[in-house]
């Protein structure tokens, strides 16, 4: 994958922090710090997928797909979306904890396998909750399977169609 720069330099922030004794015993703040970082890779990234009931109420909004977007302009609780994690930050960041920080590349593959911010509807998050799926992935589900998984089970489809965003990262 090609990592833009942002991508990149959280990458290395998270490589070099794993190579500390304390963040992988996860001291002092070093959980909640990995965590944000871990996210931020993710939400680096300059597209997101839609969810189909996203997808529909941009279309309503009358919003170009072929453009792009400040991350900002459509984050924020009086937003009808949420940037939602397809693999949330806390497992990622286990298998993080369980990989070799001395062989670079592992991180990366990690990153490469950790799925991508998918913006989803409120009321679709709301769903992912009430089936005690907002942070874990559904049962029986090992790293490698579908990162999409969560959405599925909680009958949430993802569309093919992307949002463009640039700018700050929204967290």
């Amino acid at each position: 994958m090609n990592w833009n720069s942002d991508q990149k330099a959280l990458i290395q922030w998270i490589t070099s922090g794993l190579k500390i004794k304390e963040v992988r015993d996860l001291k002092g703040d070093s959980g909640y710090l990995l965590n944000n970082m871990i996210a931020k890779v993710t939400l680096a990234n300059s597209e997101y997928p839609l969810s189909i009931g996203a997808l529909r109420m941009f279309n309503l909004m009358k919003v170009d797909l072929k453009k792009r977007y400040k991350r900002s302009k459509f984050y924020g609780k009086k937003q009808p979306f949420v940037y939602e994690h397809s693999i949330p930050a806390s497992i990622v960041r286990s298998k993080l904890l369980n990989c070799n920080p001395l062989v670079e590349s592992e991180v990366e593959k990690i990153f490469l396998s950790a799925g991508s911010v998918v913006i989803i509807l409120r009321e679709e998050d709301k769903k992912l909750s009430s089936i005690k799926l907002a942070r874990k992935m559904p049962n029986g589900w090992v790293w490698g399977d579908d990162p999409l998984a969560r959405y599925e089970a909680a009958g949430i489809k993802v569309s093919k169609e992307k949002l463009l965003l640039e700018g700050s990262i929204c967290r």
